[in-house]
């Protein structure tokens, strides 16, 4: 009997051991990596483009630059062409310019800023003091 209750015990510990459940770090979700490097100029790798996004959702704003400035727009255009409407509330942010660095910021695309939907949208990125050196990311949807 004293065998038995041993064979279970170390049937159990051997499940165990071996990750029986999903807690481990293989079962995370893996964070995307971005090549941010960019050579005069701006570059946008996030949005990736062919994304839907919501009115309201927050997104994750992702670029790289080597344009030297105080700090940076992030707007948002439709395929109008208007001018990008600031999507922070101070209308700058600061960034890391050595033109390797991803720069990330989650950014609400939210109605109190001007976000409508649009079957294209872009969000744009610029040094505050240099506009038109300002690129655009890759098209995407925003809907209600």
């Amino acid at each position: 009997m004293k065998f038995s209750h041993a064979l279970i015990l170390a049937s159990s510990l051997a499940f165990f051991a071996c990750g029986g459940d999903d807690d481990s770090p293989s079962a995370a979700p893996s964070t995307p990596t971005y090549d941010c490097t960019v050579s005069d100029g701006i570059k946008v790798v996030s949005p990736a483009g062919g994304e839907t996004f919501k009115v309201g959702e927050e997104i994750t704003v992702v670029f790289g630059t080597d344009i030297v400035d105080a700090s940076y727009r992030i707007g948002f255009k439709n395929s109008s062409g208007v001018q990008a409407l600031d999507l922070t509330d101070d209308g700058s942010v600061d960034a890391v310019i050595d033109g390797k660095t991803c720069n990330v910021y989650k950014i609400k695309l939210s109605a109190d800023y001007g976000v409508e939907p649009t079957e294209t949208g872009f969000i744009r990125i610029a040094p505050y003091n240099k506009q038109n050196k300002g690129v655009d990311s890759k098209s995407f949807v925003v809907k209600e």
